[in-house]
């Protein structure tokens, strides 16, 4: 008999400001993150950057390939160099990557379309050390967050 269960994959999609760039990730990422380190805010523009890491194969660039643009940041706090992709029509920061880590892709929360935004939540926080005075702790240890020193530092009680 078969199973008459279905199962629904979660599929969340997003695109750059000027809509050159559009993705979708399928499935689950293996964690959410806000990072507070100086790189990230600066690139970001902003006090602390949201992104959802996903296995590199679960993100399918949908159009726009050609509009990516990627700096290579050396100067980071861990010493990983860590290239950061845009789109260089808008500059909207869209994805981040690491050679440590191929096979993995930070997709960042501002590129993600509206009906998406409100269901993300971070379960990992990292570069606590940094983060700006006025931002209150976003991730709760004690129900199943976890805090960072960095990218790929020991977890912090």
């Amino acid at each position: 008999m078969a199973d008459s269960q279905q199962t629904t994959e979660e599929i969340v999609t997003g695109s750059c400001l000027c809509k050159a760039i559009k993705y979708k990730a399928t499935g689950k990422p293996v964690f959410t993150t806000i990072c507070h380190c100086y790189n990230c805010r600066k690139s970001g523009g902003g006090p602390m950057a949201g992104s959802s890491i996903y296995p590199r194969a679960q993100v399918d660039i949908i159009s726009g390939q050609d509009q990516i643009k990627v700096y290579n940041d050396a100067a980071t706090d861990s010493g990983t160099s860590f290239d950061r992709q845009f789109c260089q029509n808008c500059g909207c920061q869209m994805f981040g990557s690491t050679k440590l880590a191929e096979q993995i892709l930070a997709v960042y929360v501002g590129s993600l379309d509206p009906e998406y935004v409100n269901k993300w939540t971070p379960t990992n926080e990292q570069y606590c050390q940094t983060k700006a005075e006025f931002i209150p702790k976003l991730v709760e240890a004690g129900k199943g967050g976890r805090f960072v020193r960095s990218m790929m530092g020991p977890q912090v009680e």
